[in-house]
C-alpha cells in the first residue's frame, strides 16, 4: 500500500498539532520540554531499538508519532484520516482514551484497556513503546505520582498485552524493576 505522505509529513503534522504544548517531565526542578519530544521518542523505540523490522513500516511509525494527537490537540479524526488515511487514524483512535474534538468520545479506563486487548499486536506494541518512554522519564526526573500509577497499572494491564513481544516485555519489566528501586 503506497501512501501519499512521508514520515517527515507526519512529523511536521504532529509538531504543528502539539505546538506550544510542553511536557512536564517531573517536579519544578525538571525541565519542561516541547511535547513533540515524547511522540518522537515513542517512534524511536520502535524504529531504533526494536529488532522487528515490521515495526519500521511507515504506518506504524506514523501512528507512533500521532498517538497523542486526537487526545491532546484540536485535531478532528476526519482531518487525520484525510491527511494519513483511515488505517492510521483507526490505530490512533484505538490508542486514545478520548478525542478532544469529538463530543462524548471518551473511554473509561476499563473500556480503554479492553479496546487495546482486542487490538492487533502492533497497536499494543505502540502502546508499550509509549509506556517505555513514560517509564524512562519517571526514572530521569522525579515523577512519583505517575511512577506509582505505572507501577500498579503496567504489570496488570500492559505486560499481559505484549507477552508475545519478547523485546518490549523485557524492556518494560526491566524499567519496572528500576522504578521499584527508585520508588520502593
Amino acid at each position: 500500500m503506497s501512501a501519499d505522505w512521508t514520515l517527515d509529513d507526519v512529523d511536521a503534522f504532529a509538531a504543528r498539532a502539539h505546538h506550544g504544548q510542553r511536557r512536564n517531565v517531573g517536579d519544578d526542578s525538571a525541565p519542561e520540554v516541547p511535547y513533540i519530544v515524547h511522540p518522537r521518542a515513542v517512534r524511536d523505540v520502535l524504529l531504533l531499538e526494536h529488532p522487528d523490522p515490521s515495526l519500521h513500516e511507515p504506518w506504524v511509525l506514523a501512528t507512533a508519532l500521532l498517538h497523542d494527537v486526537l487526545e491532546d490537540c484540536p485535531v478532528h479524526p476526519d482531518q487525520m484520516t484525510a491527511a494519513f488515511g483511515s488505517n492510521v487514524c483507526a490505530a490512533v483512535r484505538a490508542l486514545s482514551k478520548e478525542m478532544r474534538e469529538v463530543d462524548g468520545a471518551t473511554k473509561t479506563d476499563d473500556q480503554y484497556w479492553t479496546v487495546l486487548a482486542q487490538s492487533p499486536l502492533v497497536i499494543r506494541q505502540i502502546k508499550a513503546a509509549d509506556r517505555v518512554d513514560n517509564l524512562r522519564s519517571c526514572l530521569r526526573w522525579p515523577r512519583e505520582r505517575l511512577a506509582r500509577k505505572y507501577l500498579v497499572e503496567t504489570p496488570v494491564k500492559l505486560l499481559p498485552l505484549v507477552v508475545d513481544d519478547a523485546f518490549l516485555y523485557a524492556t518494560l519489566a526491566d524499567l519496572l524493576a528500576q522504578l521499584r528501586r527508585t520508588y520502593p
